[in-house]
């Protein structure tokens, strides 16, 4: 499978994939399946169908796409640029989606199982995709401050991480950054900084960093805390991940 990734974004792109880990993401996560339909198996009940919506932190217990061609997205809903995903969503786990919705777009999404697509196209087919689901958001001005935290949590291992600290280097009390930051990216201070820490550890996968010198570099305290936090990401643990036999990471920033 591919991997294309960006902070608090993803699409990952298999023919085939059984996950039997369950995982209750941080995201909204869309899946669409360009070939057989796929079933999952939910705290709810199992669904069987080509395209679904669940909700943030909806439990998983088995994903089984058998030549489904999947794609799967990763959306972080309470970001302003996904605000009508949100409202689609409204109170409910999952929703059940129309594969016509996205006809148009099975093509390209097919392209990316046979060869690696560039960086650019792959967040302009998030944006499409989006606007498939007829649920427009707008995406506003990001101010400095989130801007610059964001620059900070990027270079800060996880271990180090915490509001207060993030706040004195961008000059803003620590409530107004809470409330700012989670506006406009749709994270919170935690949940993002352990986004980035999962990120930064593929990214030093990919240098030759060894698993156990990656998750101390990254500010994991020891290997079941990396484990836990790509769990919450992939629902897979690194090991999986970062094997070049199975995986290719494409780095979408």
């Amino acid at each position: 499978m591919t991997l294309y990734f960006w902070p608090c974004g993803l699409v990952l792109s298999a023919p085939t994939l059984v996950l039997d880990r369950p995982t209750s993401p941080l995201c909204a996560t869309l899946r669409i399946a360009c070939g057989k339909p796929y079933s999952l198996e939910l705290d709810s009940g199992t669904l069987t169908t080509r395209a679904s919506l669940l909700a943030p932190r909806t439990g998983r217990r088995k994903l089984t796409a058998i030549d489904s061609d999947l794609l799967l997205f990763y959306l972080p809903i309470d970001d302003p640029e996904y605000a009508g995903v949100k409202t689609l969503l409204g109170t409910q786990p999952v929703v059940d989606l129309p594969i016509t919705l996205f006809e148009h777009l099975l093509p390209r999404m097919r392209g990316t199982l046979t060869a690696v697509a560039e960086p650019q196209e792959i967040r302009a087919l998030v944006r499409e995709v989006v606007q498939a689901l007829g649920t427009g958001g707008s995406r506003s001005v990001t101010d400095p401050r989130v801007t610059r935290a964001c620059e900070v949590l990027g270079d800060m291992p996880l271990s180090e991480v915490s509001l207060d600290a993030v706040a004195a280097r961008v000059n803003l009390s620590s409530s107004r950054l809470r409330a700012l930051f989670k506006q406009q990216t749709g994270f919170t201070i935690s949940e993002y900084a352990r986004w980035r820490a999962v990120w930064r550890a593929a990214l030093l996968w990919k240098r030759g960093v060894k698993l156990t010198g990656l998750a101390a570099e990254a500010g994991f305290y020891d290997l079941a805390h990396i484990d836990k936090a790509f769990s919450e990401v992939f629902g897979m643990n690194p090991s999986a991940i970062i094997d070049p036999r199975f995986v290719t990471l494409v780095n979408c920033e």
